[in-house]
């Protein structure tokens, strides 16, 4: 399980601006298509996923 120091302040800072950011670009005409909605979510938390197993691993490394 990831301990509570993996979740940095960088980290949140940089997830809220990448919300705020897809925010910015995502088209009028789609901007209500739950479809779309779920696909920028699922992508969005891959990326999420992605980085805390990234930061994981990374300390594993270091203490070993």
């Amino acid at each position: 399980m990831l301990s509570n120091q993996l979740i940095t302040p960088n980290l949140v800072n940089t997830v809220q601006q990448l919300s705020t950011s897809l925010a910015a670009v995502q088209p009028i005409n789609l901007a209500n298509s739950e479809t779309t909605q779920l696909i920028t979510y699922t992508l969005i938390a891959t990326a999420v996923v992605g980085i805390f197993v990234y930061h994981y691993l990374k300390s594993q490394e270091q203490t070993n």
